[in-house]
This record gives structure tokens, sequence and C-alpha cells, in this order.
């Protein structure tokens, strides 16, 4: 060896840098960046050094942050099976009324007419959404295609 490198001799040159390898060396970068983040997360909120922390021990610190948090929401109303059964038939008679009489011959009448409203309104909601990630779709296979090749 005569201590002389030629462009081929890198480690990483444009001759190997394939789709395979810029994406592992942009996940192990990901990876890298994360990690950094979350032990300055750790080290900011329990004063942990980074040279003590782990993986699990991190997993450890944010159970018990999560419990505490828990334990300091208030808790929610919950209602019984009979009330739900109340409030499901004050709905279904809601909405019969809203279809007159004949629609007293018709079971679950007012859970149809439910459906249809809320279906109706939320419609342009899902369309859109659908079309917001369709459009994510292709710019996503675009950007991967345009760095990795293929």
């Amino acid at each position: 060896m005569t201590g002389v490198r030629d462009e081929h001799s890198l480690p990483l040159n444009s001759g190997d840098a394939h789709g395979a390898t810029l994406l592992f060396v942009d996940m192990r970068l990901r990876s890298l960046m994360l990690r950094h983040a979350r032990q300055g997360a750790v080290t900011r909120v329990f004063g942990v050094p980074r040279a003590d922390q782990s993986f699990l021990a991190t997993m450890i610190l944010l159970a018990a942050v999560a419990a505490v948090l828990r334990e300091r929401m208030p808790a929610l109303p919950h209602a019984t099976g009979a009330e739900g059964r109340i409030g499901a038939s004050l709905v279904n008679v809601a909405f019969r009324g809203i279809a007159g009489p004949p629609s007293r011959n018709m079971p679950l009448a007012g859970a149809l007419i439910a459906f249809a409203v809320v279906s109706h309104s939320v419609r342009p909601v899902v369309t859109a959404s659908v079309r917001d990630a369709r459009a994510l779709t292709r710019e996503v296979r675009a950007a991967f295609s345009a760095r990795y090749g293929r």
C-alpha cells in the first residue's frame, strides 16, 4: 500500500451508494438523532446522565410518568348499559319524529336516519382525507424513487 488513496478506495463513493445503502445510512442517522433527542429529554426531565441511560430505563421512567398523569386526570363518568339504552331510544324517537307517522312501522328507522345524517355530514371530510392520502402517497413514492432509485 503506497498510502495514496484513489476515489475507488473510499468507503462510500458515488459508485457504491446504491438505493439500499442510502436507505440504510438514512435510517441509521434518523435512529441516532432520535436516540440523542430521547436521551436529552430524559436528562432534562429526570436528571439521569446520558451514560447511565438505556432504552429500558427510559421506557420505565416514561411509564412512571404516565401512571402519575393517569392518577392526576379527573375520572370521566361512565354510562351504564341502561343509560346507554335510554339514550339510544331517545335518539330513535327524536329521529322518528322527523320522519313522521309512516316510520312507526319501520324497525330502526331512527338509526337509519341518524346514519344518513352523519354520513352526509362526514362525507366531504372523508373524501378530502382520501384525496390528501393519495397525493401524499404519490409524493412519497416520487421522493423515494428519486433518492433510492427504482
